[in-house]
C-alpha cells in the first residue's frame, strides 16, 4: 500500500475510508494532549537534550508539543491553538516559572503570575479576586470566581458575554499557520470552543447553572442565546480568515458524566440540542467541507444520535469507560455516521495501572474494534495525565503506528 501524508490519512479516516494506516492524534486538541510534568519525562526518554516544556493550557497544565516529538509518536495532526492560555495568560509569550519544583524548566504563558499564600497554596489574582487556586503540592488550577453567580440582570450578561476574536489573535493565528505550512504535512484541526452548557458552571458556576436550568429557564435561555450571537460573530471572522486553511474546527462541551449524561435528553433537546445545531449549520453554510469535531466527555450515548442529527461529524475523546459506551456497541450502532476520535486505551485504568503488554494488548483491541471501514482517529481517552511513566507513553502510540499500520492488511478494500 502506498504511503500518504498525514492530511490525507486524517481525510480518508474523517471520510470513512481506511487509509494506509491509522491515524493518530497526540497533542493535536486540548484533550489528546500530554500533562507538563509527563512530557518533560517523554523528551528525556526520547534522549532530546532539551528537556524544557512550554505549558501552552494554565488550567489543565497541558505542554505544548513539539514538531520533534509529534514525529515521534506519528501524530498526524497539529493544532491551530488559541491566544488564551487560560485565566487571562496569552501564549504569544513566554515566561520561566518554577511551578512544580521537580527540577524541570517550565514556560508559562505571559500574564501567568501567581501568588503564594501562606498554606503553601498558589493563587491566580485578577482585580484583587482570587479566580483560580493550586493546593500545595497539586498539580492543576481550579477556577474559583465566577462572575454571573447571583445575577438576576441580563444586562450583566450582555456585559460580559460578548465576542472576544481580537486583532492580535488573528495575527498570532496567522503567524501560527505560516508555521504549520512550512514544518508539516499535518491535517490542522481549528480549535473554536462553542460552549453550551460548560460556559454556564464557567460563568455561574456548576450547581448554580444546572439549578437555573429549573429555576429560571428566561435567563438561562437568554444567556444561551447571547452564547449564540456571540460564537456567530466570532465564527464569521474567523471562518473568513482560516476556514480555508484547516481540516476541522473543535467545539465542546462535556455533557457526559461517569454513569450517565448530566442533564435529561428533554433539557438537552429543549435547550442546547437547538444552539449546537444553530451552531453546525451556520458552520457548514460558510465552510460546506469543513468537518465538525464536538469534544464531549463521559457517558454520552443517549446523546450521539442528537449530534449527528445537530451536524456533528466527529465525536473526541469516546469515553469507553463510562457506562453505556461500550466501543463494539458505538461503533456498531452509529460507526457510519460519526467519526470516533478517541478511545484509543482505557486511560482511568490500563494506562495508569496496567503493564506495558496491557497497555499494547488494549490498543490493539481498540484499533481492531474502531478501525474497520475508517472512521476512527486513535488518540488516548483525554488527556495523559502527570503520573503516566514515558515508556508507557512510548509504548500506547508505537503500538498503534505499528499494529495501526498492518490492519487494514488483507481487507477487502
Amino acid at each position: 500500500m502506498i504511503e500518504i501524508t498525514s492530511k490525507e490519512r486524517i481525510i480518508e479516516a474523517l471520510n470513512h475510508r481506511e487509509p494506509d494506516r491509522v491515524p493518530i492524534d497526540f497533542g493535536g486538541m486540548r484533550s489528546t494532549g500530554i500533562h507538563a510534568i509527563a512530557y518533560r519525562k517523554l523528551k528525556e526518554y526520547l534522549g532530546l537534550s532539551d528537556t524544557s516544556v512550554k505549558i501552552y493550557d494554565v488550567f489543565q497544565q497541558l505542554a505544548l508539543v513539539e514538531e520533534e516529538v509529534r514525529k515521534s509518536m506519528h501524530s498526524d495532526v497539529v493544532e491551530l491553538k488559541r491566544l488564551d492560555g487560560g485565566f487571562d495568560t496569552r501564549i504569544d509569550e513566554w515566561i520561566e516559572f518554577d511551578l512544580f519544583e521537580d527540577g524541570g524548566r517550565y514556560l508559562l504563558p505571559a500574564g501567568f503570575d501567581p501568588v503564594t499564600l501562606a498554606d503553601g497554596s498558589r493563587v491566580i489574582m485578577n482585580d484583587g479576586r482570587i479566580v483560580a487556586s493550586m493546593p500545595k503540592g497539586g498539580f492543576y488550577f481550579d477556577g474559583k470566581y465566577f462572575p454571573l453567580a447571583g445575577t438576576e440582570d441580563k444586562k450583566a450578561i450582555d456585559g460580559l458575554v460578548r465576542s472576544g476574536l481580537s486583532e492580535r489573535e488573528i495575527a498570532f493565528l496567522k503567524g501560527q499557520l505560516m508555521e504549520i505550512r512550512n514544518s508539516a504535512d499535518c491535517a490542522i484541526m481549528g480549535t473554536f470552543g462553542g460552549n453550551f452548557l460548560e460556559s454556564g458552571h464557567t460563568y455561574f458556576g456548576y450547581q448554580e447553572f444546572m439549578e437555573r436550568i429549573i429555576t429560571d429557564r428566561p435567563l438561562v435561555e437568554y444567556f444561551l442565546d447571547k452564547l449564540l450571537e456571540k460564537y456567530t460573530v466570532e465564527l464569521e471572522r474567523y471562518l473568513h480568515e482560516f476556514g480555508d486553511e484547516i481540516d476541522l474546527i473543535q467545539i465542546g462541551d462535556d455533557y457526559g458524566t461517569q454513569e450517565n449524561t448530566q442533564i435529561s435528553s428533554r433539557l438537552f433537546r429543549a435547550l442546547f440540542k437547538p444552539r449546537l445545531q444553530a451552531l453546525c449549520d451556520y458552520i457548514h453554510s460558510k465552510k460546506p467541507g469543513l468537518f465538525i469535531f464536538l469534544h464531549s466527555c463521559g457517558s454520552v450515548y443517549p446523546f450521539i444520535g442528537d449530534f449527528i442529527e445537530a451536524g456533528v461529524q466527529v465525536l473526541n475523546p469516546v469515553q469507553t469507560s463510562a457506562k453505556n459506551m461500550e466501543p463494539a456497541m458505538l461503533k456498531r450502532e452509529f460507526g457510519k455516521d460519526i467519526v470516533f476520535w478517541g478511545g484509543g486505551c482505557d486511560t482511568q485504568h490500563v494506562l495508569p495501572f496496567g503493564t506495558l503488554d496491557d497497555v499494547g494488548d488494549d490498543v490493539k483491541r481498540r484499533i481492531d474494534i474502531l478501525s474497520p471501514g475508517g472512521g476512527f482517529v486513535f488518540a488516548s481517552i483525554h488527556n495523559i495525565q502527570m503520573e503516566i511513566a514515558p515508556e508507557k507513553v512510548f509504548r500506547l502510540f508505537d503500538t498503534a503506528y505499528n499494529y495501526g499500520r498492518g490492519v487494514y492488511c488483507g481487507r477487502k478494500r
